[in-house]
């Protein structure tokens, strides 16, 4: 109600400013004759007369600029409100079937942004309009610089409402962070596509990237990524590379078979053709709200209100059929897996998405500190693994249920709502049990695919690349005491976790709290990839040698503690974890400071 009632208010507002100054010009001169409903003088019904018999003649005096300012606004006040009830009619004729709302959307919204256009147009006139001659016949102002200086602000809100259109005529272009991948490099995920295809009776994609993007989808549109100049053509089929990290091969067959679903139902054809201009829509409208130029954004609210009740009349629409959409996706990925995997794939989607998303972010923050990872994803991994309360992961999936998976082009349907539609039980399927066993003892799909860890490195430089102008940009190649103290820490810690071969979670779990209390600025990425690649850890004796110089007895006896609760973490104290005990009680000591 309030959406409307501010859409009525801006459309009103300066059409009844230019009818208010057209009247009282017109009725001020004179008294108001009610039963000729014009001034006794005749000068309005001559006005008009004139005005419709011969434009060009000289019968409306000094009054004909005020019949063309009360003309321009009633027109354009009618021509407002005819567009809305226009809208909500046309949106609900084409939306009777997805093919008829993807042939009809376009011309419509051609011919109705054009309308737009000129209703902005016209109210950016009557406004300068009104206000010129308000100030030339009741306050007596006749300058050149007064019509000079309306005309530039007019032509400033024209120009702003022009471009605002303009971007909505521009066809988007889609660009997609990710690497395309070929099945003669992935052999295995090659078969697992083409296996789909066939049981769907659906066409391969034509493309296949792989990104770190927390979603996956399919699109028909020319695709960009950051690997070539020339879009990819054809059927393009996004996979997440951090959500697959986590998904069962059942999941993945689920959310791939979802997805070329899509193809062999021809949805991709009708987000073609209907997601660029909808999207097209709302890139005009976020034209339109610049704040930086107050004046020209009051004056272009009403093309903004009516492109955004446009867009409202046919999310509705679109709300309907993309539940149609989706749900009959969702069938063909049931199709080649389960409807389980189906529910388990959408749940791991809402709730890993949000993970990533602060992962990002502390690449972010790290990187700011000149501190960066090698493999973002395994570290998203194993922060899912060591970082996640088990104990909460059913009531956040039970609470995330009512939330729908993110997708760059269509809105999707809540996750509850999918679910229910298999005839599942949210109950069982939310079982503490049953979850705890899908996201963490469950086999990773990925582990038995090809290149994944190359793949893996690829895209975590690319997303540094995305970030480059963020990092600092000068580096004077020195580093603190305390950041060679905390590479000493994480290379001590690091080889106490590793030294028996066996990488324990609990043993990094003690790490990392004895770490913390030791530095509170620790780092836990760099300890985990410390821990993965023991072969980068430097020779114990340049460990010991560089400790005794930087640490006093007390830093060193701290250290000495952290390593006993390491090496006792998992309840018992490995041969290879006591030898490395004995030896650096005899070797870590702390160096008197030289004598001056």
């Amino acid at each position: 109600m309030l959406r409307i009632l501010r859409l009525i208010a801006v459309l009103t507002a300066v059409p009844l400013i230019g009818l208010g100054v057209a009247l009282a010009r017109f009725w001020g001169d004179a008294p108001v004759d009610l039963a000729g409903l014009g001034p006794a003088s005749g000068e309005l019904a001559a006005c008009a007369t004139s005005l419709i018999n011969a434009p060009d003649t000289q019968a409306c005096g000094e009054a004909t600029p005020f019949g063309w300012l009360a003309i321009a606004s009633a027109g354009v006040l009618l021509l407002s409100f005819g567009v809305v009830p226009l809208t909500r009619l046309v949106s609900m004729l084409l939306g009777t079937h997805r093919s008829i709302l993807s042939l009809g959307f376009w011309p419509y919204a051609v011919a109705i942004t054009s309308v737009v256009g000129i209703v902005s147009l016209v109210h950016v006139c009557v406004f300068g309009g009104a206000a010129y001659l308000t100030l030339l016949y009741w306050f007596g102002v006749e300058s050149e610089l007064l019509l000079i200086g309306t005309g530039a602000v007019l032509i400033g809100a024209a120009y702003a409402i022009l471009r605002g259109l303009a971007v909505f005529f521009t066809r988007p272009k889609t660009y997609i962070a990710a690497r395309p991948v070929t099945f003669y490099e992935f052999p295995r995920l090659g078969l697992l596509v083409r296996d789909i295809a066939k049981k769907l009776n659906s066409k391969m994609p034509d493309n296949v990237v792989i990104g770190l993007q927390p979603t996956f989808f399919a699109t028909s549109s020319p695709v960009y990524t950051p690997y070539g100049k020339a879009p990819m053509v054809g059927r393009t089929l996004h996979l997440s590379l951090p959500l697959m990290c986590h998904f069962t091969e059942g999941e993945l067959k689920a959310v791939i078979g979802h997805e070329l679903g899509h193809f062999s139902g021809g949805d991709t054809n009708y987000s073609l053709r209907f997601a660029p201009v909808y999207m097209g829509l709302s890139k005009a409208s976020e034209v339109f709200s610049a704040k930086d130029r107050p004046l020209t954004r009051f004056l272009s609210m009403p093309a903004k209100l009516l492109i955004d009740d446009l867009i409202y009349a046919f999310s509705v629409v679109e709300r309907r059929i993309g539940r149609a959409r989706e749900h009959r996706a969702d069938q063909s990925g049931a199709k080649v897996s389960s409807p389980e995997d189906i529910a388990y794939s959408l749940l791991k989607s809402s709730l890993l998405g949000s993970i990533w998303n602060e992962q990002m972010q502390s690449l972010v923050e790290r990187g700011l500190k000149g501190r960066f990872s090698r493999n973002v994803v395994r570290n998203f991994s194993e922060s899912v693994r060591l970082d996640v309360d088990r104990a909460r992961i059913a009531p956040l999936l039970q609470y995330a249920l009512g939330d729908s998976v993110p997708h760059p082009v269509d809105t999707h349907p809540p996750t509850e709502d999918r679910i229910e539609a298999f005839g599942l039980s949210l109950g069982e399927i939310c079982s503490e049990d049953v979850l705890l066993h899908r996201f963490f003892v469950a086999p990773k799909v990925t582990d038995g695919l090809d290149n994944m860890i190359a793949l893996e490195e690829d895209l975590t430089a690319l997303q540094y690349h995305l970030y480059a102008e963020l990092w600092p940009k000068e580096d004077d190649g020195e580093r603190s005491i305390d950041e060679i103290f905390l590479v000493l820490l994480i290379d001590f810690l690091a080889l106490m976790v590793t030294i028996d071969g066996n990488v324990d979670d609990r043993e990094i779990h003690a790490a990392e709290t004895q770490a913390a209390q030791l530095f509170g600025n620790f780092d836990r990425e760099s300890f985990r990839e410390r821990c993965r690649a023991p072969e980068q850890i430097p020779s114990l004796d340049k460990m010991t040698s560089f400790a005794n110089k930087l640490l006093t007895e007390t830093g060193i006896e701290n250290l000495k503690t952290a390593l006993r609760a390491i090496a006792s973490a998992d309840g018992v104290t490995q041969p290879e974890e006591a030898r490395l005990l004995d030896l650096l009680d005899a070797t870590l000591q702390s160096e008197p400071p030289a004598a001056e």
